[in-house]
């Protein structure tokens, strides 16, 4: 796929097959990661877990289920993995540049697995929920003092990517 190819193919997957990506395809994806630009380029206050472990990533789901606070929820759709981005924990009044930075992160990945024809959806919920489970977060064998910001499902998926037409008004926009 070319770059506008991509960029307007682009889309939240949220069914996945249940096979993971190959070894081959999620090194591109991570490598893509650390593509991302950073705030000053502090790339030591980030960084990512993949996780696939399918008995944590179900401790994940059913932490974000409880979180929006509806028990049938499957916040990371069954994917076969999900790559969590993780900062140092801000200081305060800098929360945007660290969120900022991961979702930036999260965004170079999203291209490079719709570029591979992978599924995958931007995680916002079943991270934000991970905050308040101090034991699921000891699990992920994050450095001290950091904190998930949000993340990244991956994995095979039966859906098709395609060029879809982009409103142009789908973002107000006002020149100066």
């Amino acid at each position: 796929m070319n770059t506008f190819d991509t960029l307007f193919s682009r889309r939240s997957v949220r069914s996945y097959t249940g096979e993971p990506a190959s070894e081959s395809d999620l090194e591109t994806i991570l490598k893509a990661a650390d593509a991302s630009p950073i705030a000053m380029g502090k790339y030591e206050v980030m960084h990512l877990t993949v996780i696939q472990n399918r008995e944590l990533l179900d401790k994940i789901d059913a932490a974000g289920a409880k979180f929006f606070q509806n028990p049938d929820m499957h916040p990371l759709y069954h994917a076969p993995a999900l790559i969590l981005v993780s900062t140092k924990k801000p200081e305060k009044n800098m929360e945007n540049v660290a969120y900022s930075n991961a979702a930036i992160i999260v965004e170079n990945m999203a291209i490079a697995a719709t570029a591979l024809n992978l599924g995958a959806c931007h995680i916002w919920g079943a991270a934000a929920a991970l905050s308040f489970d101090g034991e699921l977060v000891s699990k992920l064998g994050l450095p001290e003092g950091y904190v998930p910001c949000c993340g990244l499902t991956v994995g095979k998926t039966d859906e098709v990517y395609s060029a879809r037409e982009i409103p142009s008004d789908r973002i107000s926009k006002n020149r100066i």
